[in-house]
């Protein structure tokens, strides 16, 4: 019993020095890890001003959680308020990232209905812009969940990292 301990011991302790945050991106000779990230938000006109708290506050946590996500997988990540703080020199590259569809429940209603107050859902269009301003990878991503709209942001993120690595990578 004694031995099993400490193995599982050095097993936690090599996990938590080494981290979790999976291998970081190996570019071609000449592609850059510069990213600058632009967060185009979402339509609430819809929404009332609970509505529009929460989903701020749901986008606020996702554009933090997408650029330690970028720094983690080995980018270099900024995050710009307009285009045109996108200045193109170099081999840079622009994550524009606009919400489409949003469902955000509550934490109250979550907690007095359960599962039956209903998934968030998060959907996004992303598109990643080259130096010469020219689209060169687009795509829409949506994840709906009963944990919450981070834990769709955070899987949002995720598969955007992992695409976009994937494509820089073969580039």
């Amino acid at each position: 019993m004694k031995r099993f301990l400490i193995i599982l011991s050095a097993i936690f302790a090599v996990s938590f020095f080494t981290g979790c945050g999976g291998t970081k991106v190996s570019l071609p000779q000449g592609v850059s890890s510069d990213i600058a990230v632009l967060s185009l938000g979402a339509d609430t006109s819809k929404l009332n001003p609970d509505q529009v708290a929460l989903l701020n506050q749901t986008l606020n946590w996702m554009d933090r959680n997408l650029m330690q996500a970028l720094g983690r997988k080995g980018f270099q990540p900024t995050r710009i308020n307009t285009e045109n703080e996108f200045a193109g020199a170099g081999n840079s590259y622009l994550l524009k990232m606009a919400i489409t569809d949003h469902k955000m429940i509550p934490k109250g209603v979550r907690f007095m209905v359960g599962m039956m107050g209903g998934a968030d859902r998060l959907g996004v269009h992303y598109e990643l812009v080259d130096q010469d301003r020219k689209t060169v990878l687009a795509w829409d991503d949506t994840q709906g969940s009963t944990k919450g709209g981070t834990y769709c942001a955070q899987t949002l993120n995720r598969n955007a990292v992992e695409k976009i690595a994937n494509f820089l990578s073969n580039s």
